[in-house]
C-alpha cells in the first residue's frame, strides 16, 4: 500500500465523527457510484482552507461527522444533527414558537446564529432573512456526505459572520445511480409524526468526465400543542414561597381595566372585583411545543471536465418552505376611554368608572387587559420561496498553478399571513358607546360598521363585534445576496525539505440587500396582537483581497517530526460604517514524533453589520423583565424608593402595584454601527499512538475575544442600568437610561421600552474542546470480522462573560454554568456525547449518550422556584440493517428512558423550561429506508 493510501485511509478513518487536523473526502463506498475527487492526487480536502494537499493539517480543530453517523441518529432536520454537537449551542429549533419563526439555526459557543457562517461545497449558501442567517430547514439531510464544523475565527479565509467558526455542509459528489429514501418519526405518545421522501439520480458521462447530480424531496412535520405533555400545558409561575404554581398572563378572557395602579377585573354579568394573580390566564395550552412544517426541495449540481484547463461546474436549489406559529388569543392592551355609562356595565362598575371620571365627559380612561378568546388563537403562516443559482469554472492555469472562480445568486421570498390580530383605533371606537333613539347600545361613531363592544366579562364579545375589531394582516419580505469570487491556488510552490509548501489569493465581491414590508397595519402601530414592525430597507457591498499560504518548515529532525506554518490575510472595503478592515490568522502545527502533533492559531475575524443590524425599522417584541418598583424592595430601600418617584410611579403606589413579567418593548436597527472584532487563540494536540492502533485523541483551548459586540441590551438590563440592582443596593448605574423606559399613566407598568442595536461592551469565553475515538477489530459477526467504535467527546466551558453596555463594566456577568434571563441559554459547563457503534457486513448496532451537567440561575439579586438545573442525560438507540447494498432498513430511539424536561418558573425561555436545549417530546421512535436501483 502507498503511502498516499495510508493517508487516505487514516483521513477517511478519522472522519467518522472527531475533531482531525485535516478531513479527507470520504473513500468509503456508497450507494450507488461516488469517486473521490481528491483520490488521483492523495489531496486532503480541508474546509477552513482553499489549499489542498496530502500533508495539510490545519492548526484550527475540525469537528466532522460522517452521513453514517447522521444516518443513526434518525433525524430528519438538519438541525437536530447539529445540536448535539458539543460546540453548538441549539438556536432556534421545531420547538421554539414564541419566540420562533419557524426556522432552524447553528450557534457555535453561544455566540449567536448570526456569528456561525453556514457553508454549502464551501460557499455561502441562501439566507432566510435580512439577518442574512441561513435556514438549516433547507438543507437536505438525505443529500449530505458530510459536515465539517471549523471552529475559531474564518474570517481570513472566508469573510464576515465566521466569527465563531463554520459549517460547512459536503454534498455527495460524482454521484451514479438512482436512489429512494423515506423515513417516519413518531413520539412516544402517538403524535407530533415528522415524516418525507426523496429521489436521487445521478449520472457520470462522456467517460467520467462529466456528472449531473438531481435530488428532490418532501419533509412534513405534524404539530404538537403544549396541552398535549403535562409539564407544559399549565403555564408556571412563582409562588412567592419557593415553589411553583399555575400562573399566566395578567391579560384575561374576563377582562380587567387598571385606575390608578389598581387592577379589577369583570364577571360575567358586568360587575367587578378584585384582580389577584390567581386569576392569570395560562396561555400555554394553545401554543406550539412543535411547530407544523411542510417543505418542498430540489438540488442540481453538475460539472464537466472541458480539458484539464477547464472545468464548468453549477449548483441550483429551489426550496419552498411553509411553517405555522400558534399564539394564544390576542392580549389587548393600551389605554382606552370607557363609556361609564354603558349597558354592558354592572351599576357598581359604572360608579366605580364613574369616581375616575375627573372632567366629567361621561368617559373614563383606564388602562385595559383582556383576553380576546372570542377572536381566536394568533396564527402566523411563514410561506418562504428560496432560490439559489451558482455556476463556476476551474482548472489548472499551467504548472502547479490552478484556478476556480465563481458567481452565485441567492434570493429569499417569505410571505407571512396573520391571523388574531385585532385594530387597536377599532377597539377605541367599539368602546365609545351611547345609546339612540330607540334605547340600544350603539357605537358614538357608526363609522365602518361600527359594533359596541363588550370586553367586560368572558365570553362576551359578540361575533359581530369580533369581526369588526378583527384584522387579518401580511408582510413581505426579500434578502438577495450576489458573490463573485475568483482564486488562484498552487499547492508545490516550493519545498523547503519538509514538502510542498502551497499558496492561493483572489478577490471577492460581495453584494447583500434586503427589504421588509410590514403590513400598512402593523408599520403603523394600529394593530394589536401580533408585534408590530416598521420596514427595513437597505443593502451594502464589501469588496475583498485574501491570500492564504501554507509553508511546511522542517521534517525528519530530532524532536521534529513535522513543522508548519499556515497563514492568511484578507482586506475588505465595506460601503457601510465598518468601512476598511481587515483580517488575519496564523499558525503553527509540530509533530515532535510521528504519534503527536501539537498545534496552535490566532486568529482576528469581524462580523459586519446585517441588513437588519443596520435598516431594520422599530419592531415591538415582549422582553422578560422584572420592574423593581413594584416589589417590597422599593419600600425597603431609600435610593431605590427615590428613584421611582423620579420615574412617575406615585408614593402610595411603589411596591403596591400589578406588573406583569413581559414588557412590550421596541427594537431597531442603527446605520452607524460598526462591524465586531474577535480575536482568537486556539492551542491542541491530535495524538496518534502507533502502539495503539484505531485510536486518536484530539484536546484544544480555545479563548475568543469580541468587542463591539452587535446587540440589544435587553429590557431587563436596561432596567438594571436605570435604578441599580440588590447586589450595589439599587443604586442606579446610569440614569439617562431611565428615559428609555416610559411608563403607563394609569398602570404605572413600563410600557414601550427603547432597546435599540448597540455596539456593546462585548463577550469573552474561552474553554476546551476534547474527542477521543478507538476502533477495535473483533473476531465475530459476518464471516466473523466485526468491528467496534468507540468515541467520546465533549467541551468544558471555562467562561462566557458578556457586558452588555458597554459603558457600565460592572453590569457584566459570567454565563458559565448558568441560565436565566441575562443569558437567555443554557451554558452548561460541561456538554458531553459519546457513541458505541457495532458493525459488521450489513448491519450496525448503535447506542448514544448525551451528558448537559448542571446550571445555576444567573441573577443572583431574585430568587426563583428554580435555582438549579440538575444534570440531564439521554441515551439513543439505533440499529440498520443493509441488504446486498441495495436496500437499508434503520430503526431505532431517541431519549430511549423518556427523560422529561426541567419545569421553571419566571426564568423560562417558553414552554415552561429550555425547549430546544431540553427534549420536550418524551421517547421518540424513527425508521428509515433507502433503496438502491
Amino acid at each position: 500500500m502507498t503511502s498516499e493510501m495510508k493517508r487516505l485511509l487514516l483521513a477517511s478513518t478519522l472522519l467518522m465523527g472527531l475533531p482531525v487536523a485535516a478531513q479527507a473526502q470520504d473513500t468509503a463506498a456508497t450507494s450507488g457510484n461516488e469517486t473521490d475527487a481528491g483520490a488521483d492526487t492523495g489531496a486532503i480536502v480541508v474546509t477552513g482552507s482553499r489549499l489542498s494537499n496530502a500533508n495539510l493539517e490545519q492548526a484550527a480543530p475540525i469537528m466532522a461527522v460522517s452521513r453514517e453517523e447522521i444516518k443513526l441518529t434518525g433525524q430528519v432536520n438538519v438541525e437536530n444533527i447539529l445540536k448535539d454537537l458539543p460546540q453548538v449551542l441549539p438556536g432556534a429549533t421545531a420547538s421554539s414558537n414564541n419566540p420562533g419563526g419557524g426556522v432552524a439555526t447553528a450557534d457555535l459557543r453561544g455566540l449567536g446564529a448570526v456569528r456561525t457562517l453556514i457553508l454549502v461545497n464551501g460557499r455561502r449558501y441562501v439566507s432566510y432573512d435580512t439577518n442574512q442567517v441561513v435556514d438549516l430547514n433547507t438543507i437536505p439531510t438525505a443529500l449530505i456526505e458530510r459536515v465539517d464544523v471549523v471552529t475559531g475565527g474564518k474570517s481570513a479565509v472566508y469573510g464576515s459572520d465566521a466569527v465563531s467558526g463554520v459549517v460547512n455542509f459536503v454534498t455527495k459528489q460524482d454521484y451514479d445511480g438512482v436512489q429512494a429514501n423515506a423515513n417516519y418519526r413518531l413520539t412516544g405518545q402517538g403524535d407530533g409524526a415528522q415524516y418525507g421522501g426523496g429521489l436521487l439520480v445521478g449520472k457520470n458521462f462522456a467517460d467520467g468526465r462529466g456528472n449531473i447530480t438531481l435530488y428532490g424531496d418532501y419533509m412534513r412535520r405534524n404539530p404538537i400543542l403544549q396541552s398535549a405533555r403535562k409539564y407544559t400545558a399549565t403555564t408556571q409561575t412563582e409562588d412567592g414561597a419557593g415553589g411553583l404554581t399555575a400562573g399566566g398572563s395578567s391579560y384575561i378572557p374576563q377582562g380587567a381595566i387598571s385606575l390608578d395602579g389598581n387592577r379589577y377585573m369583570f364577571n360575567q354579568d358586568g360587575s367587578y372585583r378584585d384582580y389577584t394573580s390567581a386569576d392569570a390566564y395560562n396561555y400555554a395550552s394553545e401554543n406550539y411545543l412543535q411547530v407544523p412544517q411542510k417543505r418542498e426541495l430540489l438540488f442540481g449540481q453538475a460539472h464537466f471536465d472541458v480539458s484539464d484547463h477547464l472545468t464548468i461546474y453549477g449548483e441550483g436549489q429551489y426550496v419552498h418552505n411553509r411553517v405555522e406559529n400558534q399564539l394564544a388569543p390576542t392580549p389587548l392592551s393600551g389605554t382606552y376611554e370607557i363609556d361609564t355609562n354603558s349597558s354592558f356595565l354592572s351599576a357598581d362598575s359604572q360608579a366605580l368608572l364613574k369616581s375616575y371620571d375627573t372632567d366629567g365627559d361621561g368617559y373614563t380612561s383606564a388602562s385595559v387587559y383582556r383576553r380576546l378568546n372570542e377572536v381566536g388563537n394568533r396564527i402566523s403562516v411563514m410561506d418562504s420561496k428560496a432560490v439559489r443559482g451558482l455556476i463556476g469554472a476551474r482548472g489548472n492555469i499551467s504548472g502547479d498553478w490552478n484556478y476556480d472562480a465563481y458567481f452565485s445568486y441567492a434570493r429569499t421570498r417569505q410571505v407571512e399571513h396573520q391571523y388574531g390580530n385585532v385594530s387597536a383605533s377599532r377597539v377605541q371606537q367599539a368602546l365609545m358607546t351611547t345609546r339612540d333613539s330607540a334605547g340600544n347600545l350603539v357605537c358614538t361613531d357608526t363609522s365602518n360598521g361600527c359594533v359596541p363592544l363588550n370586553i367586560f366579562g368572558a365570553g362576551n364579545i359578540s361575533q359581530a363585534a369580533a369581526d369588526f375589531i378583527s384584522i387579518d394582516t401580511v408582510n413581505r419580505s426579500t434578502i438577495t445576496e450576489k458573490v463573485a469570487s475568483g482564486a488562484i491556488t498552487n499547492n508545490s510552490l516550493f519545498d523547503l525539505g519538509a514538502g510542498p509548501a502551497g499558496l492561493a489569493f483572489g478577490a471577492e465581491y460581495r453584494n447583500e440587500h434586503g427589504k421588509f414590508e410590514p403590513d400598512a397595519a402593523l408599520s403603523s402601530g394600529d394593530v394589536i396582537g401580533f408585534n408590530a414592525s416598521g420596514p427595513t430597507a437597505g443593502g451594502y457591498n464589501v469588496k475583498e483581497l485574501f491570500a492564504e499560504i501554507d509553508v511546511p518548515l522542517l521534517a525528519d529532525k530530532p524532536f521534529i517530526d513535522r513543522l508548519a506554518f499556515n497563514g492568511a490575510y484578507r482586506f475588505s472595503d465595506y460601503s457601510t460604517a465598518a468601512g476598511q478592515v481587515g483580517t488575519f490568522s496564523a499558525g503553527l502545527v509540530w509533530a515532535p514524533v510521528k504519534d503527536i502533533s501539537l498545534r496552535g492559531q490566532y486568529s482576528r475575524a469581524v462580523r459586519a453589520p446585517t441588513v437588519a443590524d443596520l435598516y431594520s425599522g422599530s419592531i415591538g417584541n415582549y422582553e422578560t423583565a422584572s420592574d423593581p418598583c413594584a416589589t417590597s424592595a422599593a419600600l425597603s430601600n431609600a435610593t431605590l424608593n427615590a428613584s421611582c418617584i423620579a420615574s412617575g410611579v406615585p408614593a402610595g403606589k411603589i411596591g403596591n402595584f400589578t406588573t406583569d413579567p413581559q414588557i412590550l418593548s421596541y427594537n431597531a436597527g442603527n446605520s452607524a454601527l460598526r462591524e465586531e472584532t474577535a480575536n482568537t487563540w486556539t492551542f491542541g494536540t491530535v495524538i496518534q499512538p502507533r502502539f495503539i492502533p484505531g485510536f486518536s485523541l484530539t484536546v484544544d483551548y480555545y479563548n475568543i475575544k469580541i468587542d463591539n459586540f452587535i446587540t440589544t441590551a435587553t429590557t431587563n438590563n436596561i432596567v438594571g442600568a436605570c435604578y441599580g440592582t440588590a447586589a450595589n443596593g439599587w443604586t442606579p448605574y446610569n440614569t439617562d437610561y431611565c428615559s428609555l423606559l416610559p411608563r403607563d399613566p394609569t398602570s404605572y407598568n413600563i410600557n414601550g421600552a427603547i432597546d435599540n442595536l448597540t455596539n456593546s461592551g462585548g463577550v469573552k469565553t474561552d474553554g476546551i474542546d476534547f474527542d477521543a475515538r478507538y476502533t477495535i477489530p473483533l473476531a465475530f459477526g459476518v464471516n466473523d470480522e466485526s468491528k467496534l467504535d468507540l468515541r467520546f467527546s465533549g467541551t468544558r466551558l471555562m467562561s462566557w462573560k458578556f457586558t452588555p453596555i458597554a459603558t457600565i463594566s460592572d453590569m457584566s456577568y459570567d454565563c458559565a454554568g448558568k441560565f436565566g434571563l441575562l443569558c437567555g441559554n443554557v451554558y452548561a459547563k460541561w456538554r458531553l456525547n459519546s457513541r458505541v457503534t457495532w458493525s459488521t457486513e450489513g448491519k450496525t448496532l448503535s447506542l448514544a449518550w448525551r451528558h448537559l451537567s448542571p446550571v445555576k440561575d444567573d441573577d443572583v439579586s431574585t430568587d426563583y422556584s428554580v435555582e438549579k438545573i440538575k444534570a440531564f442525560d439521554y441515551f439513543d438507540l439505533a440499529a440498520s440493517i443493509d441488504v446486498a447494498k441495495q436496500f437499508t432498513w434503520s430503526v431505532g430511539m431517541n431519549n430511549m428512558f423518556n427523560k422529561k424536561p426541567p419545569i421553571l418558573g419566571d426564568n423560562q425561555e417558553q414552554a415552561n423550561t429550555y425547549p430546544s436545549t431540553y427534549d420536550v417530546y418524551g421517547r421518540t421512535l424513527f425508521m428509515n429506508v433507502t433503496v438502491d436501483f
